[in-house]
């Protein structure tokens, strides 16, 4: 009976140490920050997340909510000299992407955290990720990247030279000689170079690209192969939803292999505005199990949030699409023309009543 308590405070131990997590947004997101923060509520029992706030509306309104699994990181307590150096040369976008291996840093060094991994504010979690930590620690690895995923071989190529082989959306790195490795020079890097460019116009695509070297470059690199990580509108067709649910859990089996796996965490990707009243929630894919349990609550559970932003704090937030660059040709083609052009199916339209 001692022996399987003992068991049991280790197990907790490994929990807590593994889910640690952090991320980074400013006000503008603050209904998807909060619904990735209840869903991580509702999947892991142990966990912490570093929720860097990147205004003072945003930092006010968390600090306010005295959420208890999160820790607020203001920009007075994480701008280091350097990150200021780089700041007014670049985006808002292009700040955040540049900041999102210093904000693992931060919480390594700052906080003398064990591990962390960073998670993209437009996620939300559907199980918990121990399952991944477990298979990176039996591997030996220090690192975690997950690739995009693409259909075939020559897609996957495309993909390497234009965006990235690699998704920066759900990146861990132990504190260790490996992690730190190449924790230290993708900051680095960032620091050097991130902006938007048109793909395969430049050498690297924001801070995405630098993690095609990782393997080849780093000791201890796990490739996540958990198709229930990093699902998002570019790869839901290798996978088919099941109609069955294993208790909480959702389902999904991949298609090339006939594996089955829970979902973890999914990318909602270019979840925005395109008017008052509609809402475009890109899919790139007809399935009635993939709507009716991954986004219709996601996007209900959005708008709850917006409600309680509104009533409680007095905050309304903006539609106005997020500046990714400074070109001024680009910046019209991405607030008028690619909203409409990523529209591909009807049924990825949500009619907003009364907003």
């Amino acid at each position: 009976m001692l022996l399987d308590q003992i068991d049991e405070y280790f197990v907790k131990r490994e929990i807590v140490m593994d889910l640690v997590f952090c991320t980074l947004f400013n006000s503008g997101y603050l209904d998807k920050g909060l619904v990735l923060y209840n869903s991580m509520v509702k999947c892991m029992e142990y966990f912490r997340l570093y929720v860097f706030a990147f205004d003072e509306k945003c930092r006010e309104i968390l600090i306010n909510m005295k959420l208890d699994n999160m820790i607020v990181v203001s920009l007075e307590e994480f701008e280091t000299p350097e990150l200021l150096k780089v700041k007014a040369e670049r985006t808002p976008a292009e700040y955040c992407w540049t900041c999102s291996s210093w904000s693992i840093k931060h919480v390594l060094d700052h906080y003398n955290e064990k591990i962390c991994t960073y998670i993209d504010a437009d996620m939300r979690f559907f199980s918990s990720p121990q399952p991944v930590f477990d298979d990176m620690r039996k591997s030996n690895c220090s690192i975690i990247i997950t690739p995009h995923r693409y259909k075939t071989e020559e897609e996957e190529k495309r993909a390497e030279r234009l965006r990235g082989k690699y998704c920066v959306e759900f990146n861990t790195f132990i504190n260790d000689t490996n992690g730190l490795a190449a924790l230290n020079w993708w900051a680095d890097k960032c620091l050097e170079w991130c902006f938007y460019a048109r793909p395969g116009t430049t050498e690297w695509y924001g801070d995405q690209k630098y993690l095609n070297v990782f393997p080849e470059k780093f000791n201890g690199v796990y490739i996540c192969n958990h198709h229930g990580v990093g699902l998002a509108p570019w790869n839901n067709h290798l996978v088919e939803y099941s109609p069955l649910q294993d208790g909480k859990n959702i389902t999904i089996r991949e298609l090339n292999t006939g594996l089955n796996y829970n979902l973890i965490i999914y990318h909602f990707e270019n979840v925005s505005f395109l008017t008052k009243h509609i809402m475009h929630a890109s899919s790139q894919m007809k399935d009635s199990i993939l709507h009716k349990k991954v986004y219709d609550p996601y996007i209900s559970e959005l708008l709850q949030q917006r409600v309680i932003l509104k009533e409680k704090y007095g905050f309304e937030l903006s539609r106005k699409k997020r500046v990714l660059t400074k070109n001024f040709l680009m910046r019209i083609y991405q607030k008028y023309i690619g909203p409409i052009r990523r529209i591909k199916h009807l049924y990825d339209l949500y009619w907003i009543k009364g907003a």
